[in-house]
């Protein structure tokens, strides 16, 4: 039976690195590039933001992969469910190394660029993206978003906004691990793209705040989003997302490095994930990913709602993650959508 396992999983690895190739090779090099340039550039906040990301949020990721991994394997083979999880780390397990090793490592550099823009660029663009704001939804569009929502809704904007896309955050992740080629790559590709063609390169060329941060870093910005912070400061519920603010705007005014601590309004990131997640999702399962567009929708309402960031943040975000995803199958094979 042993002998059966590692003949099938060593043909589908042989299969799997062969699909993955050259477009895999390509991304590993790309991302310890963009690792060492930010280990180079601030090498005391990297290494912060890999202990930080390592030691808080990879033990939980890995957890729930684990436990993931079990519910497959009880749910697709409850005779055998030990033999489907041999196949699955054989087959697929030093691919869902290389992906875990990489996010570290990449996600702990996009934090510090993301924290580092100022250095190269002020925050100039807030004062026409927000104008822009106005001149599409006829006013700011946090005021509409304001009037609508009922107070009992707040909380629920909390933890979808932060808690929730952490979750689907590493849930994508820890899926396209697993997952065959030649979308195991894609997405990978698509994510990496993103994180720092949108996440650094554009987020340093179009440097801005966001509303939430307008009145202290746009130089004579005013008073203009006073009555967002005071809305915000009203209710008790929205206490979490004020504090988290704070927190940004003290380690910017303070230069106290920290971990996690980047502003940068456009492109939304928090938006471009969730609408890449739900792209990949909608290729596993159509269900799984109507939910995951819902929850992208929610994303970019929460964005605007808690004034992280301006409606055309979210926007540009769909818009070029969109872009992403069917020039990332170009580059990997598979359908472009």
């Amino acid at each position: 039976m042993r002998e059966e396992i590692l003949a099938k999983t060593d043909l589908t690895s042989a299969r799997e690195l062969r699909i993955a190739g050259t477009p895999a090779i390509r991304l590993i090099w790309v991302v310890a590039t963009y690792s060492l340039v930010a280990l180079f550039f601030s090498p005391d906040l990297y290494l912060l933001n890999l202990k930080a990301f390592a030691l808080d949020f990879l033990p939980v990721a890995l957890t729930a992969c684990s436990l993931g991994l079990i519910g497959t394997a009880v749910l697709r083979r409850p005779a055998s469910p030990l033999s489907f999880l041999a196949e699955i780390l054989a087959a697929r397990g030093l691919g869902a190394m290389t992906i875990t090793l990489g996010t570290c490592v990449g996600i702990a550099a996009f934090w510090t660029f993301k924290y580092n823009i100022t250095r190269l660029v002020p925050f100039y663009a807030d004062r026409t993206l927000a104008n822009i704001d106005f001149a599409l939804h006829f006013g700011d569009p946090w005021r509409w978003l304001h009037a609508v929502t009922p107070p009992a809704a707040i909380p629920t904007l909390v933890l979808l906004y932060f808690p929730a896309w952490l979750f689907q955050f590493f849930a994508a992740i820890i899926a396209a691990a697993f997952c065959r080629e030649p979308l195991r790559t894609r997405y990978m590709v698509a994510f990496t793209i993103t994180m720092i063609g949108l996440g650094t390169v554009m987020a340093t060329a179009v440097a801005s705040a966001g509303p939430i941060f307008y009145d202290t870093f746009v130089p004579g910005g005013g008073l203009r989003f006073a009555d967002l912070r005071a809305a915000l400061g009203s209710s008790s519920a929205a206490l979490p997302m004020v504090e988290v603010a704070s927190r940004l705007r003290n380690a910017y005014e303070y230069g106290a490095e920290n971990v996690f601590a980047g502003i940068s309004a456009m492109p939304s990131i928090h938006v471009a994930v969730a609408a890449l997640n739900a792209l990949f999702f909608s290729r596993i399962n159509r269900w799984i990913g109507a939910a995951a567009w819902v929850f992208a929708v929610l994303t970019l309402f929460g964005s605007v709602y808690w004034g992280w960031h301006y409606a055309i943040d979210g926007y540009v975000a769909i818009a070029a993650v969109v872009s992403i995803w069917i020039a990332s199958a170009r580059m990997c094979g598979g359908n472009s959508v």
